[in-house]
C-alpha cells in the first residue's frame, strides 16, 4: 500500500543490518473528515439528506462508524454507491430497529435467565442436601469435565471472597451466620455465562431432572412432546441463547449476527416453526423459536409480538429495499410478518 494512500500499514523494503532483518511499519491514519464533509461524501455516494442539520447532530452523538459503516451497507449496490432513492432516515431507521430489537431480546433472555436459575438452584440443592459449599466441591460435578469444574470452582471462590466482607451483601451475612453461602444465594451473584457453566458441568442426573422440568414450558408454547428433551438439547440452546444475549448486552449488530455453531435439532420444535434438521440453526430465529423452551406462554408472546411490532414499524419507514431483506438477515421466514399476532 501506498503510503499516502489514506489508512492501513505501510511497509519498508527489507533491508540487512548486520545478521538482523528489521521491518520498518508506519501506521497510515486515516484523515479526519468533520461530519459535514462525510456528509458532503454520502450524498455523492446517492444517500439522501431531508434535513442536514439534524443528520449532523444525529451522527455526532450516535457515531457516525456505527451507523453508516454498520448499517449503511445494506441500502448499497457497492462501496461507494447507495441504492438508487436511499434515504438517510432509512439507514437511521433500520440502526434504531436493531437497537429496540436488542433490548427486546435482551428483556425475555432475562426471564430465561431467571427461570433457569431458580429450576438449577432448587435441583442442586435437592441433590446436595444440607451439604456446604457443595458447588465448591469438585465431586459435586461431572468427573470427566475436571479441568473445566477446576475453573468454574475458581470463579465461585472469587465471587465469594468478594463479597463475603461487603456488609449489604447476602454473600456477607450467610458467610458471618452460618458459614455457608446456600445455592439459591449464589446463584442470584452469576452472569449467564457461569450459570451455563454450572448447568454445563453438573452432574447428568441433575441436568435431566432441569430438562423434565423445562418441558413445562416446551408443552404449554408448542403442544404435547414425546420426544425425550436432552441435557445435549437443552445445553446447545443455552449456548446460542448466550451468545445472543452478549451481542445485546455490548450493543454489537444483531443484523447477520450468528452464533458460533448450531444448536442441536429438536424435531417437535424446530418442525413446528419448519426448521429442518439440516438447516443452520445458529441465528437469532433459531434462537428465539429455542426460547420457548425456557419461557412461559404469556412471555414468548410478549417477545414475538413485540419483534413483530418492531419489524411492522420498520416496514414503514423502508423505501428502497423490502423488509422480507431484513428479516432474511436474521433468518426469520420472509412469511413470518405474514402471520396473526399471538392472543396474550
Amino acid at each position: 500500500m501506498d503510503k499516502k494512500s489514506g489508512g492501513g500499514l505501510y511497509v519498508r523494503p527489507l533491508r540487512k543490518n548486520t545478521s538482523i532483518l528489521s521491518i520498518e511499519v508506519f501506521f497510515c491514519m486515516k484523515e479526519f473528515k468533520a461530519i459535514d464533509e462525510q456528509i458532503e461524501i454520502l450524498k455523492d455516494r446517492g444517500l439522501i439528506f431531508k434535513d442536514t442539520n439534524m443528520a449532523c447532530r444525529y451522527l455526532l452523538t450516535n457515531n457516525y462508524y456505527n451507523i453508516i459503516n454498520g448499517y449503511g451497507k445494506y441500502f448499497q449496490v457497492s462501496a461507494d454507491t447507495f441504492i438508487k432513492g436511499t434515504r438517510f432516515d432509512e439507514v437511521r431507521n433500520l440502526y434504531f430497529f436493531d437497537k429496540q430489537l436488542k433490548q427486546t431480546f435482551f428483556n425475555s433472555i432475562l426471564n430465561v435467565e431467571h427461570h433457569l436459575k431458580s429450576i438449577f438452584a432448587y435441583r442442586f440443592a435437592e441433590k446436595f442436601k444440607n451439604k456446604r459449599y457443595a458447588y465448591l466441591d469438585i465431586n459435586s460435578y461431572d468427573p470427566n469435565k475436571i479441568l473445566s469444574v477446576g475453573r468454574l470452582i475458581s470463579d465461585l471462590s472469587r465471587t465469594i471472597n468478594f463479597y463475603k466482607d461487603k456488609v449489604n451483601s447476602p454473600i456477607h451475612h450467610y458467610v458471618k451466620k452460618y458459614n455457608d453461602v446456600p445455592i439459591w444465594i449464589m446463584v442470584e451473584f452469576l452472569d449467564f455465562g457461569k450459570l451455563c457453566a454450572m448447568i454445563k458441568n453438573s452432574k447428568r442426573s441433575i441436568q435431566n431432572k432441569i430438562c423434565r422440568d423445562l418441558m413445562e414450558f416446551i408443552q404449554e408454547n408448542i403442544g404435547n412432546v414425546n420426544e425425550h428433551f436432552s441435557p445435549e438439547i437443552m445445553i446447545s440452546f443455552i449456548e446460542n441463547i448466550h451468545e445472543l444475549r452478549n451481542v445485546c448486552a455490548h450493543n454489537n449488530r444483531l443484523l447477520d449476527f450468528r452464533c458460533k455453531a448450531d444448536s442441536k435439532y429438536f424435531r417437535p420444535l424446530h418442525k413446528k416453526s419448519n426448521i429442518e434438521d439440516n438447516s443452520s440453526r445458529r441465528y437469532a430465529y433459531s434462537v428465539f423459536v429455542s426460547m420457548q423452551c425456557f419461557l412461559s406462554q404469556t412471555e414468548f408472546k410478549i417477545l414475538s409480538n413485540t419483534i413483530r411490532k418492531r419489524m411492522n414499524l420498520l416496514k414503514n419507514h423502508l423505501n428502497s429495499i423490502e423488509i422480507e431483506e431484513i428479516l432474511n438477515l436474521l433468518r426469520f421466514p420472509s412469511e413470518w410478518l405474514a402471520h396473526p399476532r399471538l392472543e396474550q
